[in-house]
């Protein structure tokens, strides 16, 4: 079936303009059958059709407009035929809109349409658009051209009729072979709609209802989760708080008590030191002379250094004196430590990059880390923060010092910095022999050392855990045994840095 056969009264006289006006009749009657349906099979064929259409008018209408210019036609002419060929434009845009976002554009409305436009447009419009074309390109002027222009007649009319018929007889046959069986599947559909909507509706409310509590359970169980593992982190902040606090007043009472006599003990030291050294060189003169004795005292002299068992008595007591000051020097280092863990003289803050004083601490431990460890930087630039930098120097130094000495025979230290809206941050990871837990509990203690005994003072991790408490910041250690130990220094990013 075609709707619209191609007949003399689409013949415009121009052959380009005819041969695509033919185009788009075969188009148009190519779709027509599937679009007359009105089912899934005409909304197969509406969006291809569409696009067609589109194409259709980009090229044709060009030419049309292209061919009026060169012609000169009366510019009056061409502006009223571009606002024919714009509504064409325009209606079929919508059209593939309405497709596309409703869903709801059947074959019957664009058919009509199409109908339409063939009809109205090519033989009214065309015609008159070649007619003027043609007697331009004869001779005529443009205004007698677009005057003489008279009335098409009652082809468009014809041709429209004709094509409502076929369509009509078309529509009468299908529906003939699809009424009976369409009327008992929508009785069927119907009552399946009812059915599903009844069920879907209580499935619906069952489901919102659960998920509304599971939702509700699921945010109080986080709620609380967060809220338990806050209280344990606040907790045991604040027993290390309190315990720190109670051992750095006992810290600055025990160094003030031992500092009086230690002071005393160095000086006795070093006064005996002096007073062997005198006493040595008397014996030794006077067993030099102890041949001119006469034979009783010189068997008395004899036998004395013999008792006492001289010459290895010579030989340890410079040993002696020489332990006794190292001990003596252990114990002020002690106490030096005591007192910088106790005291809370913060000294003067001044805005610095964490990163450049991480470089100094690598000077201050170069000899300690030559040779032994490789120290791989991963540094980025970092804000400034208020601090007072010996000391951070000093939390630093105590890090790299610990992380070279668990690495027994050679390994890798690697330093890393960021920070984010709050604070700066500096890591400084080993691959040293690591943490257990239980040790990690404890290493921020006073006086709790892994080390051998007389290797260290069990003070180093405490001073630096007290710096970092005094700077509002926080020292934290990550580490598990055989694979190293990760400490991260952090602070926070003052209003007072930034402004600087």
């Amino acid at each position: 079936m075609k709707l619209m056969a191609w007949s003399d009264h689409f013949v415009t006289g121009i052959s380009a303009v005819d041969a695509q006006h033919h185009a788009l009749v075969d188009m148009v009657n190519a779709v027509a059958p599937s679009l007359s349906l009105g089912d899934a099979e005409a909304s197969r064929v509406v969006a291809p059709l569409l696009d067609k259409l589109v194409h259709y008018a980009d090229v044709h209408f060009k030419f049309e407009e292209a061919l009026m210019t060169r012609t000169q036609v009366l510019p009056e002419y061409l502006v009223q035929h571009h606002r024919t060929h714009e509504a064409f434009v325009t209606e079929v845009l919508q059209m593939r809109q309405q497709y596309e976002q409703l869903g709801n554009l059947t074959g019957k409305e664009l058919l009509q349409f199409l109908i339409s436009w063939l009809t109205f447009h090519i033989l009214s419009e065309d015609k008159r658009m070649a007619s003027q074309v043609l007697a331009i390109g004869a001779g005529d002027t443009p205004e007698h051209a677009f005057t003489a222009l008279g009335p098409v007649g009652g082809a468009p009319n014809a041709v429209y009729n004709d094509a409502l018929i076929d369509l009509f007889g078309l529509l009468s046959e299908r529906n003939r072979t699809l009424t009976q069986t369409n009327q008992q599947l929508l009785a069927a559909k119907a009552e399946l709609e009812t059915v599903n909507r009844s069920l879907e509706s209580r499935v619906q409310a069952r489901t919102q209802e659960l998920s509304r509590a599971n939702t509700a359970l699921l945010a109080e169980q986080q709620a609380l989760e967060a809220s338990l593992a806050q209280l344990e982190r606040t907790q045991s902040q604040l027993l290390q708080s309190e315990k720190m606090a109670a051992v750095g007043q006992l810290a600055a009472g025990v160094a003030h008590e031992i500092n009086n006599p230690i002071g005393f003990v160095s000086s006795n030291l070093g006064t005996l030191t002096q007073y062997s050294e005198h006493l040595l060189e008397v014996i030794d003169l006077s067993r030099q002379m102890i041949n001119y004795l006469p034979p009783e005292p010189r068997w008395n002299l004899e036998n004395a250094l013999q008792k006492i068992e001289y010459d290895y008595l010579r030989a340890d007591l410079p040993d002696l004196l020489k332990e006794s000051k190292d001990g003596l020097a252990r114990v002020k280092h002690i106490v030096s430590d005591l007192r910088d863990f106790s005291t809370s003289d913060e000294g003067q803050r001044v805005t610095a990059d964490l990163d450049a004083v991480l470089e100094r601490a690598l000077l201050v431990v170069a000899s300690d880390l030559a040779g032994k460890v490789d120290v791989v930087r991963e540094l980025v630039p970092l804000p400034q923060v208020l601090c007072v930098a010996t000391q951070i120097t000093q939390v630093f130094v105590n890090l790299l010092i610990n992380a070279a000495q668990a690495m027994t025979v050679s390994g890798r230290i690697t330093l890393r910095s960021g920070f984010d809206e709050d604070d700066v941050w500096v890591e400084i990871s080993d691959t040293g022999c690591g943490m257990s837990e239980d040790v990690q509990r404890r290493i921020f203690e006073p006086f709790y050392t892994t080390k051998p005994v007389g290797k260290g003072t069990g003070l180093g991790l405490s001073i630096a855990w007290e710096i970092m408490q005094r700077h509002d910041g926080g020292l934290q250690v990550k580490s598990a045994p055989g694979v190293g130990s990760t400490f991260r220094v952090i602070l926070p990013i003052s209003k007072k840095a930034v402004d600087v």
